[in-house]
């Protein structure tokens, strides 16, 4: 993904959040699907006691789900958006999260989970050409599993600004990097939720 997409990007969800505040709107969500993929989440990853990465973790909302499970896990939130950064440090000072481009920085460490949820879902010029390199670089930051979560061609209602990935294509790029893999297209309507593990 090229520089000009990637502003683009910080752009539209810093606007977002002027214009939505401390909601799952301001991440593009609606506050039941959210909730909907988190449980989805939690049904795929065993996450008690373990490290995770939440990659595009945006204000840190899913570290606040975790909290209401009362699941313990040693979290890391990392995202592109300063801004968005800045909010989930001031929802949740107790947690860690970084600002990060991929393309240009390494991860510090590994985690035993990394999940992706919804961070590659703007029609952006370069995005589909660059998730299996995402995939790849998350991976090797991964002791148990990596979950990468999209919306999928399947979906019965498309919105043009956004992007729906087919499932045979996800899971070509999943083995190229890994044999252990997963792909459920049939938890949520219209998601896929693609598991690459650790052999």
């Amino acid at each position: 993904m090229d520089n000009l997409s990637k502003e683009y990007i910080i752009d539209f969800f810093s606007k977002k959040l002027l214009l939505f505040g401390n909601t799952p709107a301001a991440v593009g969500w609606s506050a039941a699907g959210q909730r909907l993929r988190y449980e989805c989440l939690l049904n795929l990853l065993p996450l008690e006691r373990h490290s995770i990465l939440d990659f595009g973790c945006g204000k840190g909302d899913f570290y606040g789900f975790l909290k209401e499970k009362n699941i313990s896990v040693t979290y890391t939130g990392s995202d592109i958006n300063p801004k968005l950064i800045g909010a989930a440090s001031s929802n949740f000072p107790e947690a860690e999260f970084m600002t990060s481009d991929i393309d240009s920085e390494e991860l510090p460490e590994d985690y035993d989970y990394i999940i992706s949820c919804g961070v590659f879902n703007l029609n952006v010029e370069g995005v589909k050409e660059s998730i299996e390199r995402y995939l790849r670089k998350l991976f090797k930051h991964t002791n148990k599993t990596l979950l990468f979560n999209c919306l999928g061609s399947h979906s019965k209602i498309k919105d043009i600004n956004l992007i729906y990935l087919d499932p045979k294509d996800l899971v070509a790029a999943a083995k190229k990097i890994t044999d252990s893999t997963a792909i459920y297209h049939d938890l949520i309507e219209g998601d896929i939720f693609l598991l690459l593990n650790k052999s």
